[in-house]
């Protein structure tokens, strides 16, 4: 078990370098020119002198590879530099960002709990009937349903036609139902997917004929199904929150909530370098970590004899 932790950090240390390299070098060669843009929105005559004075100002002038390890001996520190459109940090401005798309990101999954593991127990042990197929249609219907859809969808019935939540952005509970129901609803079809198929499948197998034969009560085997499917259904929900905490444009978009997308987005067309490679970095790394932690909770539950091939 410590090789296969040590092994993985390794890893994971080596690929977090090799993000930070790829993503600062993808924006550095992005077209357009900060120093331009900045000046531009301020409503001054961009000169070349001051064009050339203003890139000295944001670093710019400087090689790449100076840039590069400059930010990167920055960023060990914690310190990812100001953005160029307000000047503040930018750990502070991402942060504020980042603790409202968790928030929005953790009810999300709370929703989809909610109605994906009961559904996919019920499609499940009522395999192959008219309750299973309904269930079936259902959840490719929402999965197949893009987000930014049913969120208008949504926005129009409980926002304007019953006026039961409010329209306009905010990080209030009340303001976080409509996106968290979108992103819920959404992330429940692929999940009663497959959560109904690892449970079917563990359903024929043969302990669980024996545990039937023998009368154990219904709540214990459906217990022992679950963690018979635990694997699947850990890669699923851990690929699903990496992709909530990456934020969802159009979602935040719609709704005006304040997350990191909606912001990535505005500073994408001012060319806040900063930001954006905060913001490329925020992402690889967090699907590099939860894999990390996903092949770590492999251990505990893969079979024993699977457990020790691995230690």
């Amino acid at each position: 078990m410590k090789k296969l932790v040590l092994s993985r950090l390794l890893q994971l240390i080596i690929i977090l370098v090799g993000i930070s390299f790829l993503s600062f070098a993808l924006v550095s060669i992005s077209p357009g020119d900060p120093a331009y843009i900045k000046l531009s929105e301020k409503g001054v005559p961009p000169s070349e002198e001051l064009l050339e004075k203003t890139r000295e100002q944001m670093g710019l002038n400087r090689s790449f590879f100076v840039r590069y390890t400059s930010w990167l001996a920055d960023i060990v520190r914690f310190d990812f530099g100001n953005s160029f459109s307000s000047g503040e940090p930018v750990v502070k401005e991402f942060s504020s960002a980042l603790k409202n798309t968790l928030k929005l990101t953790i009810f999300a999954f709370f929703i989809c709990f909610l109605i994906s593991f009961p559904i996919a127990i019920i499609s499940a042990i009522k395999k192959n009937s008219i309750t299973d197929a309904i269930i079936r249609l259902l959840s490719v219907f929402s999965m197949s349903m893009p987000d930014f859809y049913l969120g208008v969808i949504i926005l129009f019935i409980f926002g304007l036609k019953f006026r039961v939540f409010p329209i306009i952005g905010g990080v209030a509970f009340k303001n976080m139902i409509m996106p968290s129901m979108t992103l819920g609803i959404i992330l429940s079809g692929r999940a009663i997917k497959q959560l109904r198929a690892s449970l079917v499948e563990e359903l024929n197998k043969d302990y669980v004929a024996g545990e039937i034969v023998r009368g154990l009560p219904d709540k214990i085997i459906v217990l022992h199904i679950l963690r018979g499917s635990m694997l699947s259904i850990i890669t699923f929900l851990a690929l699903s929150f990496g992709n909530l905490l990456g934020g969802t444009s159009a979602c935040e978009i719609i709704f005006n909530y304040p997350g990191i997308s909606s912001q990535v987005v505005d500073s994408i067309g001012h060319r806040d370098l900063p930001m954006i490679q905060i913001y490329t970095l925020w992402i690889a790394s967090a699907f590099a970590i939860i894999n990390f932690f996903v092949d770590i909770s492999y251990v505990y539950f893969k079979p024993k004899e699977q457990s020790k091939d691995i230690d």
